[in-house]
């Protein structure tokens, strides 16, 4: 039986551009998505809109999600804001983030800075099992390096397959969480469970 929650806060800019959903498809499958739009490009709520209905969408009708429907339901995202880029005139993008549980397996998929961990039973991080794709120039900005703006990806996105211990405590957020001092919006989903 897997369990989660969810709650994304508004940091300090007008608009919370961070978008996530979680579906369960069955009692031990369950899909989150989570994108955290980019700041330094037009309309990043929309970039991350986008990329979560079109993944969600792909995804949630699979009886059985593999790394090939991930990476095609990302492909899809990258296309579907690239469409709305040019309809815009504008740049968008978002770093993105997918988790499947599937019986006993994870695979997962993160680009950008958006965290994947496990944690132990009082909820602190043990494994951080994504890599941020981030650069932080000579004036302190930061940028993503590996991320989706509809214009391809600059590394070919790989899908990752985990063996889930009997009890799991899984946790996806974005850097307004792990990050309190950023200001920025602030999401986190928290997946609890048992494998078979």
């Amino acid at each position: 039986m897997i369990q989660y929650s969810e709650k994304s806060i508004k940091g300090q800019f007008p608009l919370n551009e961070d978008r996530l959903q979680v579906k369960k498809l069955s009692d031990d499958n369950i899909l989150a998505v989570m994108a955290d739009g980019m700041g330094g490009l037009d309309h990043g709520e929309i970039a991350a809109n986008i990329a979560v209905h079109v993944i969600i969408s792909s995804l949630e009708t699979n009886t059985i999600i593999t790394e090939a429907d991930i990476i095609k339901a990302l492909y899809s995202a990258d296309e579907a804001i690239e469409e709305e880029s040019r309809l815009r005139g504008m740049k968008m993008g978002c770093a993105i983030a997918i988790v499947s549980i599937q019986h006993n397996q994870m695979l997962f998929l993160g680009l950008g800075n958006i965290r994947i961990s496990f944690c132990d039973e009082q909820g602190a991080i043990t494994n951080t099992v994504t890599k941020d794709s981030t650069f932080t120039d000579f004036r302190g900005g930061s940028y993503l390096t590996n991320c989706i703006r509809g214009k391809g990806f600059r590394e070919v996105p790989t899908v990752e397959k985990v063996d889930l211990p009997k009890v799991f405590h899984i946790r996806m957020c974005t850097d307004g969480f792990y990050n309190p001092d950023s200001k920025d919006d602030s999401s986190v989903i928290d997946i609890l469970g048992e494998s078979e």
